[in-house]
């Protein structure tokens, strides 16, 4: 076959399966493949690949169809424009997440030389998005599952981030480690999909780890235990901020106002739902 027929088969069966941007992930997965973007398709459509490398592209075809992740077939993804990479065992970064971080950017400015925690950090990309915003920061970034770790490791040294130290740990615990008082912010894009839920959610999502996506019975755990845990882990006029589903806010600004925070606010994303919380330590 052709590139272009290539191109047209793949479109054609993400059409099929109902993938959302078919024509998108047909091309990602041509200039991947084969090396060749959209413009130079219009001139090297008729070219034929060697056969290796077509079983290779079908292969991947099939599996997308399958509603296996496009970022994972990849293996990577960009997220404010940071490469990272990405695959199996690690949570897919999203647009959605630059809520936290630019609002997390903004309320950093002025503090001289911050130091910062990442929750739950997977790919690294809240942490490194940090680190390129504030090269004088100190970031720590923290992840439990062994293969999301591998994923944050290779990430820091892919982006040159001497300031954000990667640690193996469980945020239930680990607050007992660090002094009071010691973090100008404390940031999580923790798992707070509802158990029951996960099920229900879209093919592409599922093959995501479900140790990054539930977050028990009422999506709560990670919130109730961030704030109770390392609440007096951050400075006065310090924040804890977090990404957030959108059924969950009233429950979250209802916990900040309970552990006496300050200042609390709700932030929209671009389709106006509720994505990220902040409240001020005082």
């Amino acid at each position: 076959m052709t590139l272009s027929e290539l191109y047209r088969k793949a479109r054609s069966d993400f059409r099929n399966a109902e993938i959302d941007s078919p024509q998108y992930d047909a091309m990602c997965l041509i200039e991947h493949f084969f090396g060749v973007n959209r413009a130079e398709l219009v001139v090297k459509g008729d070219k034929s690949p060697k056969a290796e490398i077509e079983a290779e592209f079908l292969t991947a075809v099939e599996k997308r169809s399958s509603g296996y992740p496009l970022q994972y077939i990849l293996g990577e993804w960009t997220f404010m424009d940071i490469p990272l990479f990405v695959g199996e065992g690690v949570l897919i970064p999203r647009d959605d997440t630059e809520i936290l971080v630019r609002e997390a950017i903004k309320r950093v400015r002025g503090v001289e030389n911050p130091k910062i925690i990442d929750l739950c950090s997977g790919t690294g990309a809240v942490a490194i998005a940090l680190a390129k915003a504030y090269p004088k920061a100190e970031i720590l970034a923290v992840e439990l599952s062994d293969k999301a770790f591998s994923y944050l490791k290779e990430n820091l040294k892919r982006n040159a981030c001497e300031n954000i130290k990667a640690i193996k740990g469980d945020i239930f615990r680990l607050y007992e480690e660090f002094s009071a008082s010691e973090f100008d912010a404390v940031l999580s894009n923790p798992p707070y999909i509802k158990t029951d839920i996960i099920a229900t959610l879209a093919k592409e999502v599922q093959h995501e780890p479900r140790l990054a996506l539930d977050g028990g019975k009422d999506g709560m755990i990670f919130y109730n235990s961030i704030i109770e845990n390392w609440k007096g882990k951050v400075k006065r006029n310090g924040f804890i901020g977090f990404e957030i589903g959108e059924d969950l806010t009233n429950e979250i600004v209802k916990l900040f106002k309970e552990n006496n925070f300050e200042d609390i606010y709700v932030l929209k994303d671009m389709i106006g739902l509720d994505r990220a919380v902040f409240g001020t330590v005082h």
